[in-house]
């Protein structure tokens, strides 16, 4: 059968290298490590607080991680037959040339478009939007940052005049991209997924019920398709095989017009590591050859993230509260080191003064993941630090199909609003919250997403415009509320039960207690 390779090695190489640009001893720490499934947060955490010491080191830090990832990993070509070092790929000759398909919607732009939130079931606007995000920002589920960008957005109804708008969807049919919202409000869409007819189907379809537009890679000429079935046929594209062909044809494609280049694509386990490394060298090419691209990344609330320290207060505030209730105080005696940790750390010394920071870190979903995006945040400060705009903020817990099929997840989930200041959002309000901030970044120059805002150091990027859904806030680290959230499912569903059984019980028993 196929030879199946562990992704542990590489993935310590990568982290030794990028650690190791500035600390040679916690590099050998890396590569020393014999239980990397489980110990893998403290590494990533040796290298965030390195990456604080100095606007320098965050850069090298990430410029090695990078570059060590473009020579360990191999590309194999479409057909099997060539295999090569990732970074020579990127760098060879391609023959092979993509057609192009477009599709235009055929709806009228809507006028006097504003902004909507999709919300419990409704869209908000206005003055309820408004009230909305102060409740979300007074109760701390999203950063103050978040909230001013979305109500900026909405106080300039200009910025969501997409008409002329190309956005490139590197993974344009994921649970979590943009591609519904921006069809919605008329935009140029380039769409790049695989080439699987139903995918293609659905996204075109879309397209055509919308004011906007999408662009994206076939095999043949569009006008050489018999019909809708062929054009679905000959459509799209493989990021893992076909990446330079991919770049290649992004490269040439409308070339007067800015792109903002979106890396949606999310697969389990080490592909997830290999598919963002192709979104990489695509958004590196774009950045180089391209005037005017910026980038645009969905942070996980399930990392570490440099953190105002308005958000580390308040954590310290709420785990003061939370640590005097029976049911934390019951946990964290029954659950040790494992249930119940406490959500505040140390402040980071380093130029430009202390850097606080959140573990937000799920060791369950593994070192891959976190490689994944670890991976997107050295491109987004690498990018910003040479000119271009990067719009990179965090993303709530949001209850996906992918997620909440496993039940476990599904009950935790469920239960975690009881730690204040939580709150799962619905994939539709994530998508449009989100939607809103990067609206904000792309066009308010005072944004941090702007290269011109001085930052004290690159990783303060991901410290404003976070809609982190509480994570940041909570008394608690995410990883240590699990199991209790899900006992706390379990309590509320199991106590109308339990109340009727306690009165049938009394209803038995009365005649014999009077």
């Amino acid at each position: 059968g196929e030879e199946v390779r562990s992704s542990t090695p590489t993935a310590k190489e990568i982290l030794a290298a990028a650690i190791g640009a500035v600390n040679p001893e916690l590099a050998e720490k890396v590569r020393n490590e014999k239980k990397w499934r489980f110990n893998y947060v403290k590494h990533l955490t040796n290298m965030v607080e390195a990456q604080c010491k100095s606007p320098e080191d965050a850069l090298k830090v990430a410029n090695a991680g990078l570059n060590k990832a473009y020579t360990m990993f191999q590309f194999i070509s479409k057909d099997g037959k060539t295999t090569t070092s990732f970074a020579s790929a990127m760098s060879a000759k391609n023959d092979t040339k993509f057609c192009t398909g477009f599709v235009k919607g055929e709806l009228e732009t809507p006028k006097n478009k504003q902004l909507e939130i999709a919300y419990k079931g409704k869209q908000i606007s206005g003055d309820e939007l408004t009230r909305q995000v102060k409740k979300w920002v007074e109760y701390g589920t999203i950063e103050p940052s978040a909230g001013d960008a979305i109500l900026k957005c909405a106080a300039n109804p200009g910025w969501i005049d997409l008409s002329d708008k190309y956005f490139v969807l590197l993974g344009a049919g994921s649970a979590m991209g943009p591609f519904e919202v921006l069809m919605s409000l008329g935009a140029n869409v380039v769409a790049v997924d695989l080439d699987r007819p139903g995918i293609w189907k659905r996204l075109i379809e879309r397209a055509r019920n919308s004011s906007g537009s999408i662009t994206f890679p076939m095999t043949k000429e569009q006008k050489d398709c018999a019909n809708d079935d062929e054009m679905y046929a000959s459509s799209g594209c493989n990021l893992f095989t076909e990446t330079p062909l991919i770049r290649d044809w992004l490269v040439d494609l409308y070339p007067s017009k800015p792109f903002t280049v979106g890396s949606y694509a999310y697969l389990n386990g080490a592909l997830h590591v290999q598919v963002s490394l192709a979104m990489d060298a695509i958004c590196r090419d774009l950045c180089e050859r391209r005037k005017g691209t910026s980038l645009a990344y969905l942070c996980t609330p399930t990392d570490l993230h440099l953190i105002p320290k308005e958000a580390h207060d308040a954590a310290q505030a709420n785990y003061d509260e939370f640590s005097k209730k029976p049911f934390c105080a019951v946990m964290k005696m029954l659950g040790g080191k494992k249930f119940l940790n406490k959500n505040v750390r140390k402040p980071v010394a380093g130029e430009g003064g202390d850097f606080y920071y959140v573990n937000g870190i799920s060791v369950a979903q593994g070192p891959n993941y976190a490689m994944a995006k670890r991976m997107q945040h050295w491109r987004a400060v690498i990018a910003r630090s040479k000119g271009n705009i990067v719009s990179s903020n965090i993303a709530p817990s949001t209850s996906t199909v992918s997620v909440v099929q496993n039940r476990t997840f599904a009950w935790a989930y469920e239960g975690m609003p009881y730690f204040t200041p939580y709150e799962i959002f619905a994939p539709e309000t994530s998508k449009s919250v989100m939607i809103a901030i990067l609206f904000h970044d792309l066009n308010n120059p005072t944004s941090v997403a702007n290269p011109k805002t001085a930052l004290a150091n690159p990783n303060e990027l991901f410290a404003s415009g976070s809609f982190h859904g509480g994570l940041w806030r909570c008394a608690y680290e995410v990883d240590s509320i699990g199991e209790c959230s899900v006992l706390l499912y379990f309590s509320r569903e199991a106590a109308p039960y339990a109340l009727a059984l306690g009165s049938l019980g009394l209803a038995f028993i009365w005649p014999y207690l009077r």
